[in-house]
């Protein structure tokens, strides 16, 4: 005890003295919260210090052994290097929890269960259906599926402290309405000594206050970023899925279920960002917007009850309750403009991405005029629900502010003037001082329940609001459940086209959202229209037993069929070569291949997934990636060690060295970073501006794409290649060279083209042929489950057979030449020979019977050769 410092042993007797005239005590609560105060801020300075210094450690041991990859059995899937400041932070990505997104499947499954049942039970009361919030059940299942998963979790330390913060600014403000009371009384009394005491407190007591304040925004913001961390991760763990949710999406319909849980795939990227952000930050602050009104109600009311009496309290609730419910009445239906704007908004939104992704079609279409009235049109509508929002809160508005500003400060300055007005005049007169000290902490706490009231009333909106986002959040959790379920069925519509009764459909709602194929046989299966189809993987090559090709669509496996059922088999080292038309269903094969479409009938035998490489008909390239990442890509140049070497000679193999070059023999290199010694400017300088502000589509022709993805393909080496029009942009001589190098390589082909010269290319040939003149539609075609679609035959054929015939069809056909040459040669040395007139006709008679004759076989023999070759065409 005698070694502890005490704040009055630092200071000199002088001091000691000058504050023992002011009677300021180191023991009272402002001088006490302000050395609590400056010990919490050193003690949580010396912390993050040492924290920092223990992650700037850790960061340096990563770097050393960032080569060695993660230990098995760890919970991280990855580490990224995220930039802060002059310096980078290592981010730990866990593994996704699928067995937990298993048993979140059927929270959501039971929810969507009991909502049709009550929506659709006759014997549901109003009653049940009013005390049932729909708004509660959504918060609180995102809540304890995703916000707080676990009780220790570090969002609810987080939570904690901004209620232990939001406590302690409640008692902050009690003690600055009695100092400031108490600073008007000395005053008045002409106090000097205890005025500027209480001056010196009131700077003191300002430190812990502003501190406190501080701490609230930045546990708030903490707060939302960790939900939006939360909630994000777990979309994305959904969304960007093996079962490629990304994808799927545009086919979940929910044409069954009610609108509020349909979800355009096409606004999907709002629901991400915009959604998710305005949701959690709603969220956090609701508890600072509500939390601290409804502590300071009760704080104060507990107070003012001693100086007011308990009829005074009961008057202040009574006003409060009655204001509240006259506002309600008055209040308009925020979540639902809420809603009605982000989706007029989201639309504007993706209108002007499609300007800017088409702005060169656009152009030379010279379709400018029509997307100016169209967006237009757009904004029109955003406008008008803008406008109509304002009118409404303009009328909410003049209430609101005319109660809660004005009425009740009025009201507030009433009761606190009751004790004074009523008291007897000689204590009026004899305890002026006082008096007035009563009346300003009175009022302060008048005002400050007023506040707190006023905000409590201006919170009705942030639950409105909350209310509109929750809707939204939980409309996408649920679509993203739908599809990551196992079975998906593709919007399948159970009701379509069938006599259902009404106390079936409840469930066949249920059905068609989260299916249970339990307890369907299979031949329910098929005549409802669900996928039967099996897929057998690690076969070694390609097998299709009646498969039809079907778009999906609310019909299912009743829907739209491009190509009849198909059946054909061919091993490993075996190219087949598809073609057909536009529209024939070319693409819809590799999609139903890839496992982007469903197989509804028959059996599908491939290889693993990791054997088989899928090339679609448009290249895709790594937003902001190097030029090693579009070699790589999908592999990351963060996580896979490659050798340079290798890739340049890749770029050389496909005739892209001069790429290369022309970037400084840089593979880092990036159109999005300046760079200002690229060689050869004004070869690179493509579109407008300079090569460093384009992106890697605009800087590369379309030769130079394809070329670009073979490359791709030669660097992962898979056993099985799928190409959809990999050379449509490459000249005849380069694509001979490339299909010889991939031949070389040793890949199994399966090519999809239009052209029949990659035939000599190829082992096998599927031709997709159509007997019917009738008009194809594009696949990508919004309303394609809409429209007529012709259903195309196929045809199989064996090349390698096929070529041996068309050799000796060859020598067939160069022997007839031969005889023709010899029989117009003969001819014409008869002629010169002197002959009779009639002797030469005779001749030539029996010449050009024996001329036709051969002439006609020459035809058959070339109508063979079309039929395999297209000979003639080619000639």
């Amino acid at each position: 005890m005698d070694n502890l410092i005490l704040p009055h042993k630092l200071l000199t007797k002088r001091q000691l003295k000058w504050l023992a005239q002011l009677n300021i005590r180191w023991t009272s609560k402002p001088v006490l919260l302000f050395l609590t105060a400056v010990l919490s801020s050193v003690a949580g300075i010396s912390a993050y210090n040492i924290a920092k210094l223990i992650q700037n450690i850790r960061n340096y041991l990563l770097k050393r052994s960032k080569n060695r990859p993660l230990q098995r059995g760890s919970r991280i899937a990855k580490q990224i290097d995220v930039p802060y400041k002059n310096s980078t932070i290592s981010v730990d990505i866990p593994y996704p929890n699928y067995d937990r997104i298993s048993v979140d499947n059927l929270v959501f499954k039971q929810y969507i269960k009991e909502e049709m049942l009550l929506k659709d039970s006759p014997g549901a009361t109003s009653f049940w259906k009013a005390i049932n919030s729909r708004f509660l059940n959504k918060l609180f299942i995102i809540w304890k599926l995703i916000l707080i998963p676990k009780w220790l979790d570090k969002n609810s330390y987080l939570l904690i402290a901004q209620l232990s913060l939001l406590i302690l600014r409640t008692y902050l403000t009690l003690l600055v309405t009695k100092l400031d009371g108490s600073i008007v009384k000395n005053l008045i009394g002409l106090q000097g000594k205890k005025f500027i005491r209480d001056i010196i407190y009131w700077f003191l007591l300002a430190v812990p206050a502003s501190y406190t304040n501080s701490s609230i925004r930045y546990v708030t913001k903490r707060l939302s970023l960790s939900f939006r961390t939360n909630l994000l991760r777990y979309c994305h763990d959904l969304y960007m899925d093996n079962r490629l949710v990304f994808y799927k999406m545009q086919f979940n319909t929910n044409e069954m279920l009610p609108k509020e849980y349909q979800l355009d795939s096409k606004y999907i990227d709002q629901y991400l960002t915009d959604d998710i952000k305005q949701f959690t930050s709603t969220l956090a602050s609701l508890f600072t917007n509500t939390g601290k009104p409804f502590m300071d109600l009760i704080f104060f009311a507990i107070y003012l009850r001693d100086n007011l009496g308990t009829a005074g309290i009961v008057g202040i609730f009574t006003n409060y309750f009655i204001t509240c419910w006259f506002l309600r009445l008055k209040a308009p239906k925020f979540s639902k403009m809420l809603k009605e704007k982000a989706n007029l908004e989201g639309i504007y939104y993706n209108y002007n991405l499609n300007l800017i992704y088409n702005a060169e079609e656009i152009s030379f279409f010279k379709g400018i005029p029509l997307e100016n009235r169209k967006i237009k049109s757009i904004f029109g509508d955003l406008q008008k629900q803008i406008f109509k929002e304002m009118v409404q809160r303009f009328h909410y508005g003049f209430w609101e502010d005319y109660i809660l500003k004005y009425t009740w400060s009025c009201l507030g300055y009433l009761y606190s003037a009751i004790p004074i007005l009523l008291a007897p005049t000689s204590k009026r007169t004899s305890n002026s001082s006082r008096n007035m000290k009563n009346f300003i902490v009175n009022k302060r706490l008048m005002l400050s329940m007023a506040d707190a009231g006023s905000r409590l009333m201006y919170s009705i909106k942030d639950v409105s609001k909350l209310s509109g986002y929750t809707d939204r959040i939980f409309t996408l959790l649920l679509n993203l459940h739908q599809v990551h379920d196992s079975g998906f069925q593709y919007g399948l519509d159970l009701t379509n086209g069938q006599q259902t009764s009404l106390a079936r459909l409840p469930s066949l709602r249920i059905l068609s959202s989260f299916t249970n194929l339990n307890h369907l046989s299979s031949q329910n299966m098929k005549s409802l229209g669900f996928i039967n189809g099996i897929i057998q993987t690690n076969y070694d090559g390609l097998r299709l037993e009646n498969i039809p090709i079907i778009v999906p669509s609310p019909k299912g496996a009743n829907g739209p069929k491009l190509i009849e059922s198909l059946s054909f088999t061919i091993k490993k080292g075996n190219n087949l070569l598809i073609i057909g038309k536009n529209g024939c269903g070319k693409t819809a094969f590799m999609r139903c291949l890839a496992g982007l479409w469903p197989i509804y009938e028959g059996l599908l035998s491939k290889p693993l997934d990791s054997n088989i490489m899928y090339v679609p008909q448009r290249p895709y390239f790594l937003s902001a990636g190097t030029l090693r990442d579009q070699i790589i890509y999908p592999l990351s140049s963060e996580t896979s060690q490659v050798d340079d070497e290798l890739l340049v000679e890749l770029l050389k193999d496909v005739g892209l060295e001069y790429l290369y070059e022309r970037f400084n023999s840089d593979l880092n290199f990036r159109p999005s970073i300046k760079n200002e010694n690229v060689a050869d400017s004004n070869v690179v300088e493509r579109d407008s501006g300079n090569i460093s502000k384009n992106s890697w589509f605009s800087l590369l022709s379309g030769g130079e794409r394809q070329k670009m993805i073979i490359a791709r393909v030669l660097f992962h080496n898979k056993t099985y290649v799928v190409l959809d029009e990999p050379t449509n942009a490459i000249s005849y001589d380069m694509e001979d060279y490339l299909f010889k190098l991939l031949k070389k390589r040793g890949l199994t082909i399966i090519t999809i083209s239009h052209r029949s010269s990659l035939e000599k290319y190829h082992d096998y040939c599927l031709e997709l042929v159509s007997d019917l003149d009738e008009k194809v539609v594009e696949l990508d075609d919004e309303k394609t489950s809409e429209m007529p679609i012709t259903t195309h035959k196929w045809k199989f054929r064996n090349l390698r057979e096929d070529s041996d015939d068309s050799d000796s069809l060859e020598d067939e056909v160069l022997d007839y030449r031969h005889k023709i040459r010899d029989l117009y040669k003969n001819h014409r040395n008869t002629d010169s020979e002197g002959s009779s007139i009639e002797d030469r006709n005779e001749l030539a008679k029996e010449e050009i019977k024996i001329l036709k004759k051969e002439l006609s076989k020459f035809e058959e023999l070339e109508e063979r050769k079309l039929e395999v070759l297209n000979y003639l065409d080619n000639e």
